[in-house]
């Protein structure tokens, strides 16, 4: 029986492969190129591996958007997405590749300085005890 590490491991899997290959009404190519970017991508830091602009223009603004700010996301938003062509499954999956990418940093970056912190303590409880 897998440990909960392992299976939460395992889910997180399943969502990743869903959201980035299942048929949809866009590529998975795109998506998969939304959720990396985004989890590599800075909100203080533009000089990450690629940029919006390696995205088709119409989507560049909102990528930024959902990516640093996706409480300011609004109907106005949306319906140019829709001006420009994308339908609301298309805009669905483009939202959740993105929150997805965003959803994985912020739990990256989690797991770090919590190992971070474990680290920290043993080297402190080690430098005081030598």
């Amino acid at each position: 029986m897998a440990d909960a590490a392992e299976q939460q491991n395992i889910l997180y899997q399943r969502l990743t492969q869903s959201v980035q290959t299942a048929p949809g009404s866009t590529t998975p190519t795109l998506r998969k190129a939304l959720t990396e970017y985004v989890k590599q991508a800075s909100i203080a830091n533009e000089d990450c591996i690629g940029s919006e602009s390696d995205f088709p223009s119409d989507l560049q603004a909102y990528i930024t958007k959902v990516r640093k700010y996706a409480y300011k996301v609004t109907d106005e938003d949306i319906e140019q997405l829709r001006q420009a062509g994308y339908n609301e499954e298309a805009i669905f999956e483009i939202t959740l590749s993105i929150a997805l990418g965003a959803g994985t940093k912020c739990l990256m970056q989690g797991i770090a300085a919590i190992e971070g912190a474990s680290d920290a303590i043993t080297n402190h409880s080690s430098n005081s005890q030598g």
